[in-house]
């Protein structure tokens, strides 16, 4: 189950099954331009990196964003038809990829507050169920998740490696 699975740096996982689907892409060392799908969980420099998006995207990629980074997804050279807005709490179902939108947020800190819309994915593909949390606390929507594979946030302790 894990065999096509990358992570390639911070929360930047790569997903290579019937299509190849980056999450957040960030620190990519090579220029593959080999994603079907990327997904952007919210707009901070290490989850939409402009300089990795586009070692990853090609004239076929349909990246899937938050409403923070819509402009800036445009100006990277996407087809706007190949651009798609998420909220959170959402269903959708892009190349015969079935998602949701988990709300990502923090409950008591003020960097990722609920009101952004920021998100997680639910990513069902080829019968493998994905929950990407994206930058979260524990929340009551994602105590509800079910899947077979789930990538969650640890901090760092920078004192003490972890």
């Amino acid at each position: 189950m894990l065999e096509n699975i990358e992570i390639n740096c911070h929360s930047s996982i790569k997903i290579k099954k019937s299509k190849i689907i980056y999450i957040d892409p960030y620190e990519i060392e090579e220029n593959n331009n080999d994603a079907d799908l990327i997904f952007i969980t919210h707009g901070h420099y290490d989850h939409f990196s402009e300089e990795d998006i586009r070692k990853v995207k090609n004239k076929d990629t349909i990246i899937i964003i938050t409403e923070d980074v819509h402009t800036k997804a445009l100006k990277l050279g996407f087809n706007a038809l190949d651009v798609y807005v998420v909220k959170p709490n959402e269903k959708y179902k892009i190349k015969n990829i079935e998602f949701e939108t988990i709300p990502s947020y923090n409950t008591n800190k003020s960097f990722h507050p609920k009101e952004n819309e920021w998100v997680g994915y639910i990513i069902r593909l080829d019968g493998i169920t994905y929950y990407i949390a994206g930058d979260t606390d524990i929340t009551g929507e994602n105590k509800k998740v079910k899947c077979d594979i789930a990538f969650v946030p640890v901090r760092r302790n920078i004192y003490n490696g972890f």
